[in-house]
């Protein structure tokens, strides 16, 4: 099988091909790009972004869009990030979704695994589901590093996984310990609305409205500030 990065970047690769990098910030949480066909955000993992990373010595302006997609290819975090974010500004797929996640998904009594600390939905479940296991790099309270991941998704009947792990390169990870029958959603405003990925679980991603998102970004907005200028999508798997 193609490794993820590879199926995204070739659903958009044609659309690529004529684009160039209007605009771009690298903020403190997000990074975020324009093209002509839109904005696209992506995670910065910034307590793991190296000293001596080459992107930040180059000015993207005028760049052609479908070689900074390649950078998602990297094992640079960075590099990686703004490669998706260039990716993300092309895809436009999915349903609007105002929907709560408890309309969409069944999580009464069910073991549930959560990768990334998603606190709107945690509070949301915890006291449903039968089991719940959170995942994440930060030093948390009642979290579980994620590299102990293998040992409880199998078990699961629900795992809920950040798009942020397409940054990073462990999405596949995550995916090969689920079992076939559990319910797989890649959530987050990283997560592409790509209909390839699509194919290996739900997508709760999003679609930036507003070029306000730019601004929001630059000042260092997380998860609240970008909020207004974006509109939530839903693919279901294919």
């Amino acid at each position: 099988m193609k490794l993820l990065s590879h199926l995204i970047f070739e659903e958009v690769e044609n659309k690529l091909e004529n684009l160039t990098i209007l605009d771009y910030v690298l903020g403190l949480s997000y990074v975020a790009v324009k093209t002509e066909e839109g904005i696209g955000l992506a995670y910065t993992f910034r307590n793991e972004i190296g000293g001596g990373c080459n992107i930040l010595n180059r000015n993207l302006k005028g760049e052609p869009a479908k070689e900074i997609a390649r950078l998602f290819f990297s094992v640079d975090i960075l590099e990686s990030a703004i490669g998706l974010a260039t990716i993300n500004s092309c895809l436009d797929n999915g349903e609007s979704d105002n929907d709560d996640i408890l309309e969409r998904i069944d999580f009464n009594n069910k073991k549930v695994a959560i990768v990334g600390f998603f606190k709107p939905v945690i509070e949301k479940i915890k006291d449903i589901v039968d089991e719940l296991f959170i995942f994440e790099l930060k030093d948390l309270p009642g979290v579980i590093p994620p590299n102990m991941a293998k040992f409880y998704l199998p078990a699961c009947d629900v795992v809920i996984i950040s798009g942020t792990t397409l940054v990073n390169k462990t999405t596949e990870d995550f995916l090969c310990y689920c079992n076939d029958s559990s319910i797989k959603i890649l959530m987050g405003p990283t997560t592409p609305l790509s209909n390839e990925l699509a194919k290996f679980a739900n997508i709760a991603g999003s679609f930036v409205k507003s070029d306000g998102i730019i601004d929001a970004v630059s000042k260092g907005a997380g998860m609240k500030g970008v909020k207004p200028f974006i509109e939530k999508r839903w693919l279901q798997a294919l």
